[in-house]
C-alpha cells in the first residue's frame, strides 16, 4: 500500500542520521524503533488506514475485525479456531470482506484478505500453544510469518504491558518552554472558529494564552455569560454553561 511507503523506517541508518541532525533526542528515536503501531503497520501489515482514497494521512490505523468470520464458522457448527476452516471462510465471505475493503483499502480486497488471514492464523497458532503446548510452524508459514513473529504480534494485540504499548518518552527539560507554548493555531485570533475571537465566533469569555491558562481561568472563561465576539457563538467550543448573547432568543417579558 502506498500509505505505508510514506512512513519512514526508524531503523534505517539514513533516517536515524537525519533525525539526529535535526535535533531529535535519542530516546525519541528509540521510542520510534519500539513503536508497536509501527510494527503492526509496517512489519506485520495487519493495520490499515481509513479511506486512503481521500489522500489524507491518518492518525489512526485499524485492524479489520475477524469476529464476523469466526461467528459464521462457529454458527455453522465448525471449529472457529481451526486455521484451514477460517481460511476457507475468508475465501467464501466475499461480501463482508468487500465492505471492509471499501473502508480501509479503496476497494482493494487483497490487503484486507491478508490481514484477516494473519489474524486467523494467529488465533489458531496460539490455541495450539495454550491447549496443546504445540507450536505449529506450518500455520505461521501459511501467511508468510514465523512462529516467533506470530507470538510477538499476539503479545502486541492481546497481552502487551503498558510500557510496551505506550513508548513515548517523557518531555525534555530543554524543550519545556516550547511545549508550554505549543498549541493549535486554530486556538488563536483569526483561527477558523475553534476558539478565540475571530470571524467565526468564540467560546464563552475571552481565551487566555495556552501557556498561562489554568483550571480556574478555564472555568471562568467557559462559564462567562458574554462571548469574546458579541453576536457570534462557536457551538463547537461552547460547554453548555452561561447564556452567550445571540445563542438563545430573548426572554419574553410579558410572561
Amino acid at each position: 500500500m502506498r500509505k505505508r511507503s510514506v512512513i519512514l523506517d526508524p531503523n534505517d541508518p539514513a533516517v536515524i542520521e537525519a533525525a539526529r541532525r535535526d535535533g531529535i533526542p535519542e530516546d525519541w528515536i528509540e521510542a520510534a524503533q519500539n513503536s508497536p503501531i509501527h510494527k503492526l503497520i509496517q512489519q506485520y501489515k495487519v493495520a490499515l488506514p481509513l479511506h486512503p482514497e481521500y489522500r489524507t494521512m491518518p492518525m489512526v490505523w485499524y485492524i479489520p475485525p475477524l469476529s464476523p468470520v469466526v461467528d459464521v464458522v462457529t454458527g455453522s457448527g465448525n471449529d472457529g479456531e481451526d486455521a484451514r476452516t477460517l481460511f476457507a471462510a475468508i475465501d467464501k465471505l466475499r461480501i463482508p470482506i468487500s465492505y471492509l475493503a471499501e473502508l480501509f483499502t479503496a476497494g482493494d480486497v487483497a490487503p484486507v484478505d491478508a490481514s484477516l488471514r494473519k489474524l486467523a492464523a494467529m488465533r489458531s497458532y496460539m490455541r495450539g500453544i495454550n491447549l496443546e503446548d504445540r507450536r505449529d510452524e506450518e500455520i505461521a508459514a501459511a501467511v508468510g510469518m514465523t512462529g516467533t513473529e506470530m507470538e510477538e504480534m499476539y503479545r502486541l494485540l492481546a497481552i502487551a504491558k503498558y510500557n510496551d504499548r505506550y513508548v513515548i518518552p517523557a518531555a525534555h527539560a530543554e524543550q519545556a518552554r516550547e511545549l508550554e507554548e505549543l498549541a493549535c493555531s486554530l486556538d488563536y485570533d483569526g483561527g477558523p472558529g475553534m476558539g478565540g475571537p475571530g470571524p467565526f465566533g468564540a467560546s464563552s469569555g475571552h481565551p487566555d494564552p495556552v501557556a498561562v491558562e489554568n483550571f480556574h481561568v478555564l472555568k471562568d472563561r467557559q462559564t462567562a455569560d458574554r462571548p469574546a465576539s458579541p453576536g457570534r457563538v462557536n457551538l463547537l467550543n461552547w460547554d453548555g454553561n452561561g447564556t452567550p448573547q445571540g445563542l438563545f432568543p430573548p426572554p419574553d417579558k410579558d410572561k
